[in-house]
């Protein structure tokens, strides 16, 4: 198509959890002869007008970003969206909670994270919107491959704490970076993930309230009487990052060997742990995927911990003293006391790519269908500054030098021989492209 270029854009949101993977499949694209301007999505989607029509791949069907996806559409970009919150998810109600008003009208394309995605996808649209099974980058990454992309990073966590046993937390209504419950309430509604006039809609998220509660209260329990049990046991709580931290100071100062950190990517914390302990996080399905044990704590299972993959790959407990018992028994013994439901064969229906298939080299293909070959110039023109406060700079912020670190780890684990050029355009905000057009 000449009204397009061969240009990608990957925004991001929150660098701990979408950068390295998009950094990756901005490295597969560039070595195929795409330009990739990637970075913080603000600044990408306050430019959508005058960048060079080319494909953006959206991370949500959140109605925050829809203004964006219509100037994008505006613009003659190809629209793409891979709905990250619903990785690894198995229960059709979820994927319909995720689905907002106008979700199956402005994409050309949404890319399932599997065949189950993909067909609930096609049923609630109707079959009136493209629907491709992708995969995702975030579980490639955790493959044998790119073990030594982070082997640098787990070091430096394993000098810190030695052996140490993992809680992810997953508290982002309760333990919100906002002001309060009511706030982030509000966020939801204006997300289109909360339908005010829907009495399901608004059961469902009183049920996520109460389900994050109860949680909380029953994983504070297990960590307390492993600290007690263990005192020389190096436990590390690491909150999610829609977590306020400062909402943690002060809860272990009766037990030193308890650490609240959330530093950098969370993949070198789950690859370094001994063990991770979660409450229904798709981090125990990404422990899963780069062979780690995970144990999950759900005191009160309902719909929403039944569509969690997590929680059919991972042993299972519903009472925190048990699951001390059996990460005892797997810290001494490395004995599994619990057998998970699933097997990981099952998991390829829900996560196409956890097997042999790549995601990226996937999304790749479908991102660059429409776009012509590689090869012709592209108008690049200086691009409007968009400022940000401290809370978006807190989500996602990387130098040039940390950023060109990234993608020269990726290129070596990857084994790419064909360099790549990176330049700043924007605070952290990046082109990257081949260094020979092919």
């Amino acid at each position: 198509m000449v009204n397009r270029y061969p240009i990608v854009y990957l925004p991001i949101e929150f660098g701990s959890r979408e950068f390295d993977s998009k950094a990756l499949l901005a490295t597969v694209l560039a070595e195929r002869g795409y330009v990739v301007l990637i970075g913080q999505q603000w600044m990408i989607y306050g430019n959508l007008k005058r960048l060079p029509p080319g494909a953006a791949l959206f991370k949500s069907f959140n109605n925050i970003h829809h203004q964006a996806m219509r100037l994008a559409k505006a613009a003659n970009h190809k629209l793409v969206v891979l709905e990250e919150e619903l990785l690894a998810h198995i229960e059709k109600k979820a994927i319909s909670n995720y689905c907002t008003k106008d979700i199956f009208s402005l994409p050309d394309v949404i890319f399932a994270n599997g065949q189950f995605e993909k067909d609930v996808l096609t049923e609630l649209s109707g079959g009136k919107t493209k629907v491709e099974v992708a995969g995702n980058g975030r579980v490639d990454i955790l493959k044998p491959a790119y073990r030594d992309f982070f082997k640098r990073d787990i070091e430096a966590v394993r000098a810190r704490f030695g052996d140490f046993v993992l809680i992810n937390t997953n508290f982002g209504i309760i333990n919100t970076l906002w002001n309060d419950i009511q706030q982030v309430t509000q966020i939801h509604v204006h997300a289109g993930f909360i339908r005010l006039d829907d009495p399901a809609s608004v059961k469902a998220w009183d049920d996520q309230i109460e389900f994050e509660r109860v949680n909380k209260a029953a994983i504070l329990k297990a960590i307390h009487e492993l600290s007690r049990r263990r005192p020389n046991q190096r436990i590390v709580v690491r909150p999610h990052p829609g977590e306020a931290v400062e909402r943690w100071n002060g809860v272990f100062d009766a037990h030193p060997n308890v650490s609240v950190v959330r530093e950098g990517a969370h993949v070198p914390w789950t690859l370094g742990c001994k063990i991770l302990l979660h409450t229904s996080c798709t981090t125990g399905f990404e422990a899963q995927a780069a062979g780690k044990m995970a144990f999950s704590l759900v005191a009160n299972p309902n719909w929403i911990s039944d569509s969690f993959i997590s929680n059919k790959l991972n042993p299972l407990f519903t009472d925190p003293i048990k699951l001390v018992d059996a990460t005892e028994a797997y810290l001494d013994r490395g004995d599994v006391l619990v057998k998970p439901e699933f097997s990981p064969a099952q998991a390829e229906h829900y996560v196409a790519n956890i097997g042999e298939k790549s995601g990226v080299e996937r999304i790749a293909d479908l991102l660059t269908q429409d776009l012509p070959v590689p090869g012709m110039s592209i108008p690049l023109s200086p691009l409007e500054p968009f400022p940000r406060e401290e809370k978006l700079k807190n989500k996602f912020n990387i130098s040039t030098q940390e950023c060109g670190d990234v993608i020269q780890r990726l290129l070596t684990a990857n084994g790419n021989k064909r360099a790549v050029n990176l330049t700043e355009v924007g605070e952290s905000l990046f082109v990257i492209s081949p260094s020979v057009p092919k």
